[in-house]
């Protein structure tokens, strides 16, 4: 029997004229795959921002939808857009590999 799992759908059956089983796939299930807890993502977050007054790190669902808050001095008149950017980096080969999925980001500097 093969077995295909796609993102909230799995297939099951043979290469014969039998129908496949489609069966749902609980959320939960799909989060264990890939998902990295919140202190791993913290502590790449404080080498990036070692100054930061405030860095928080809140799983909104799964272990793989991502909420980042950073609050530094470093950000201190630097673009939105730029601040965005350094946290991107900060976590390129956890969002190229598909660990977070989704990432949501709020900078600001402390003036």
């Amino acid at each position: 029997m093969r077995v295909y799992q796609f993102r909230h759908i799995r297939v099951e059956g043979e290469c014969s004229q039998r129908p496949l089983r489609i069966a749902a796939v609980g959320r939960d299930a799909l989060a264990t795959i890939g998902a990295m807890s919140t202190a791993a993502i913290h502590a790449l977050l404080e080498q990036e921002f070692p100054d930061a007054d405030e860095l928080s790190v809140i799983d909104n669902g799964g272990g793989n939808h991502i909420e980042v808050r950073v609050t530094a001095p470093s950000l201190s008149g630097v673009r939105l857009l730029d601040q965005h950017r350094r946290v991107n980096d900060a976590l390129s080969a956890l969002l190229a590999d598909g660990t977070i999925h989704e990432l949501r980001i709020k900078t600001k500097g402390t003036a």
